[in-house]
Protein backbone atom coordinates (compact mmCIF):
# COMPACT_ATOMS: atom_id res chain seq x y z
CA UNK A 1 0.00 0.00 0.00
CA UNK A 2 1.38 3.39 -0.98
CA UNK A 3 0.26 6.81 0.02
CA UNK A 4 1.47 10.24 -0.93
CA UNK A 5 1.67 13.47 1.02
CA UNK A 6 1.28 16.70 -0.90
CA UNK A 7 -1.32 18.97 0.68
CA UNK A 8 -1.61 20.82 3.94
CA UNK A 9 -5.30 20.55 4.71
CA UNK A 10 -6.20 23.70 6.57
CA UNK A 11 -9.43 22.10 7.79
CA UNK A 12 -7.56 19.27 9.52
CA UNK A 13 -5.16 21.74 11.11
CA UNK A 14 -8.08 23.74 12.45
CA UNK A 15 -9.67 20.54 13.73
CA UNK A 16 -6.51 19.65 15.69
CA UNK A 17 -6.14 23.12 17.16
CA UNK A 18 -9.79 23.41 18.11
CA UNK A 19 -9.49 20.28 20.24
CA UNK A 20 -6.90 21.98 22.44
CA UNK A 21 -7.88 24.25 25.27
CA UNK A 22 -7.07 25.40 28.78
CA UNK A 23 -8.75 26.12 32.06
CA UNK A 24 -11.96 24.40 33.09
CA UNK A 25 -13.94 25.22 29.99
CA UNK A 26 -15.62 22.47 28.05
CA UNK A 27 -14.29 22.13 24.52
CA UNK A 28 -16.48 20.96 21.71
CA UNK A 29 -14.71 19.16 18.90
CA UNK A 30 -15.91 20.40 15.51
CA UNK A 31 -16.84 18.01 12.78
CA UNK A 32 -13.98 17.81 10.27
CA UNK A 33 -14.70 18.89 6.70
CA UNK A 34 -16.27 16.35 4.35
CA UNK A 35 -13.73 14.20 2.47
CA UNK A 36 -12.27 16.05 -0.48
CA UNK A 37 -13.56 19.42 0.70
CA UNK A 38 -10.57 21.67 1.28
CA UNK A 39 -8.99 24.73 -0.21
CA UNK A 40 -5.45 24.20 -1.41
CA UNK A 41 -3.51 27.41 -0.93
CA UNK A 42 0.00 26.11 -1.55
CA UNK A 43 1.36 23.01 -3.22
CA UNK A 44 4.75 22.48 -1.68
CA UNK A 45 5.87 18.92 -1.10
CA UNK A 46 9.52 18.34 -1.82
CA UNK A 47 11.80 21.10 -0.49
CA UNK A 48 13.62 23.00 -3.24
CA UNK A 49 11.70 21.56 -6.21
CA UNK A 50 9.43 24.53 -6.94
CA UNK A 51 12.00 27.00 -5.65
CA UNK A 52 14.75 25.71 -7.93
CA UNK A 53 12.95 24.80 -11.12
CA UNK A 54 9.84 26.89 -11.38
CA UNK A 55 9.48 30.42 -12.69
CA UNK A 56 7.98 32.54 -9.93
CA UNK A 57 5.13 33.69 -12.19
CA UNK A 58 4.04 30.04 -12.46
CA UNK A 59 3.76 29.42 -8.71
CA UNK A 60 0.08 30.31 -8.59
CA UNK A 61 -0.64 27.92 -11.47
CA UNK A 62 1.00 25.01 -9.68
CA UNK A 63 -0.51 25.98 -6.32
CA UNK A 64 -3.97 25.44 -7.81
CA UNK A 65 -3.10 22.28 -9.75
CA UNK A 66 -3.23 18.69 -8.63
CA UNK A 67 0.34 17.40 -8.22
CA UNK A 68 -0.19 14.64 -10.78
CA UNK A 69 -1.73 16.99 -13.37
CA UNK A 70 0.80 19.82 -13.25
CA UNK A 71 2.52 19.88 -16.61
CA UNK A 72 3.93 23.35 -15.86
CA UNK A 73 6.25 22.10 -13.12
CA UNK A 74 7.07 18.88 -14.95
CA UNK A 75 8.11 20.81 -18.06
CA UNK A 76 10.12 23.36 -16.09
CA UNK A 77 12.11 20.64 -14.31
CA UNK A 78 13.10 19.23 -17.68
CA UNK A 79 13.76 22.61 -19.35
CA UNK A 80 15.92 23.87 -16.47
CA UNK A 81 17.92 20.65 -16.32
CA UNK A 82 18.35 20.35 -20.09
CA UNK A 83 19.86 23.86 -20.10
CA UNK A 84 22.52 22.63 -17.65
CA UNK A 85 22.93 19.07 -18.89
CA UNK A 86 21.89 18.95 -22.52
CA UNK A 87 20.55 15.64 -23.85
CA UNK A 88 23.31 13.60 -25.43
CA UNK A 89 22.13 11.10 -28.03
CA UNK A 90 25.62 9.56 -28.27
CA UNK A 91 25.47 8.16 -24.74
CA UNK A 92 21.66 7.98 -24.62
CA UNK A 93 21.46 10.65 -21.95
CA UNK A 94 18.41 12.84 -21.31
CA UNK A 95 19.11 13.98 -17.77
CA UNK A 96 16.20 16.45 -17.66
CA UNK A 97 13.66 13.78 -18.59
CA UNK A 98 15.11 11.31 -16.07
CA UNK A 99 15.14 13.89 -13.27
CA UNK A 100 11.56 14.95 -14.05
CA UNK A 101 10.64 11.26 -13.78
CA UNK A 102 12.05 11.17 -10.23
CA UNK A 103 10.78 14.56 -8.98
CA UNK A 104 7.35 14.61 -10.66
CA UNK A 105 4.64 14.40 -9.45
CA UNK A 106 5.59 16.74 -6.62
CA UNK A 107 4.59 14.58 -3.69
CA UNK A 108 6.42 12.43 -1.19
CA UNK A 109 5.58 8.77 -1.63
CA UNK A 110 5.75 6.26 1.19
CA UNK A 111 5.30 2.53 0.58
CA UNK A 112 4.12 1.28 3.96
CA UNK A 113 4.40 -2.35 2.85
CA UNK A 114 8.19 -1.93 2.95
CA UNK A 115 10.55 -2.06 5.91
CA UNK A 116 13.80 -0.24 6.55
CA UNK A 117 12.48 3.12 7.65
CA UNK A 118 11.86 6.39 5.87
CA UNK A 119 14.29 7.41 3.14
CA UNK A 120 13.88 10.57 1.09
CA UNK A 121 13.44 9.70 -2.62
CA UNK A 122 13.99 6.06 -1.67
CA UNK A 123 10.74 4.96 -3.30
CA UNK A 124 11.18 7.05 -6.44
CA UNK A 125 14.73 5.79 -7.07
CA UNK A 126 14.29 2.16 -6.07
CA UNK A 127 15.88 2.62 -2.65
CA UNK A 128 19.39 3.51 -3.63
CA UNK A 129 19.47 7.12 -2.37
CA UNK A 130 19.44 6.19 1.29
CA UNK A 131 22.07 4.63 3.51
CA UNK A 132 19.62 1.82 4.28
CA UNK A 133 18.68 1.36 0.62
CA UNK A 134 15.08 1.53 1.78
CA UNK A 135 12.28 1.68 -0.76
CA UNK A 136 9.87 2.88 1.94
CA UNK A 137 10.29 6.47 0.81
CA UNK A 138 8.84 9.28 2.89
CA UNK A 139 11.21 11.52 4.78
CA UNK A 140 13.12 10.76 7.96
CA UNK A 141 13.92 13.56 10.39
CA UNK A 142 17.61 12.94 9.72
CA UNK A 143 17.33 12.99 5.91
CA UNK A 144 19.34 15.81 4.36
CA UNK A 145 16.74 16.53 1.71
CA UNK A 146 18.54 19.55 0.27
CA UNK A 147 21.79 17.60 -0.01
CA UNK A 148 19.99 14.68 -1.68
CA UNK A 149 18.19 17.05 -4.06
CA UNK A 150 21.40 18.88 -5.01
CA UNK A 151 23.11 15.58 -5.70
CA UNK A 152 20.24 14.51 -7.95
CA UNK A 153 20.19 17.79 -9.92
CA UNK A 154 23.85 18.79 -10.14
CA UNK A 155 25.75 15.69 -9.09
CA UNK A 156 26.19 12.10 -10.15
CA UNK A 157 23.26 10.62 -8.22
CA UNK A 158 21.14 9.47 -11.16
CA UNK A 159 24.02 7.83 -13.06
CA UNK A 160 25.20 6.17 -9.83
CA UNK A 161 21.70 4.70 -9.42
CA UNK A 162 21.65 3.53 -13.06
CA UNK A 163 18.63 5.75 -13.71
CA UNK A 164 20.56 7.69 -16.33
CA UNK A 165 23.75 7.10 -18.35
CA UNK A 166 26.84 8.97 -17.15
CA UNK A 167 26.95 12.36 -18.88
CA UNK A 168 30.07 13.73 -17.14
CA UNK A 169 28.26 17.02 -16.54
CA UNK A 170 28.42 17.02 -12.73
CA UNK A 171 29.02 20.34 -11.00
CA UNK A 172 30.87 19.57 -7.78
CA UNK A 173 30.48 23.16 -6.55
CA UNK A 174 26.69 22.82 -6.54
CA UNK A 175 26.14 19.11 -5.90
CA UNK A 176 26.35 19.39 -2.10
CA UNK A 177 25.30 22.04 0.39
CA UNK A 178 28.39 21.41 2.57
CA UNK A 179 26.50 22.14 5.79
CA UNK A 180 26.99 19.54 8.49
CA UNK A 181 24.23 18.77 10.97
CA UNK A 182 24.78 20.49 14.29
CA UNK A 183 25.38 17.72 16.87
CA UNK A 184 22.97 19.44 19.25
CA UNK A 185 20.20 18.93 16.70
CA UNK A 186 20.36 15.14 16.56
CA UNK A 187 16.77 13.87 16.91
CA UNK A 188 15.46 12.82 20.30
CA UNK A 189 13.58 9.60 21.01
CA UNK A 190 10.31 11.37 21.80
CA UNK A 191 7.89 13.56 19.89
CA UNK A 192 8.49 16.09 18.36
CA UNK A 193 11.92 14.45 17.97
CA UNK A 194 13.84 17.71 17.61
CA UNK A 195 15.63 19.65 20.30
CA UNK A 196 14.48 23.11 21.27
CA UNK A 197 15.76 25.70 18.77
CA UNK A 198 18.56 27.94 20.00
Amino acid sequence: MKFSIYVLAIGALGFGLAACGGGNSVNTVPVPPAPGKYIQIELLSRPAVKELFEKFVDHQITNAAEPYADTTLQGEIQTFTDALRAPNATVGSDYGKALAGVLYPNWITADISQTGGAAYLGNETGGATSATHSTFGGRAVTDDVIGISLGAVFGGTLPALHLQPEDNEENNCLSAENVAQDPTQVPTATFPYLHTPH
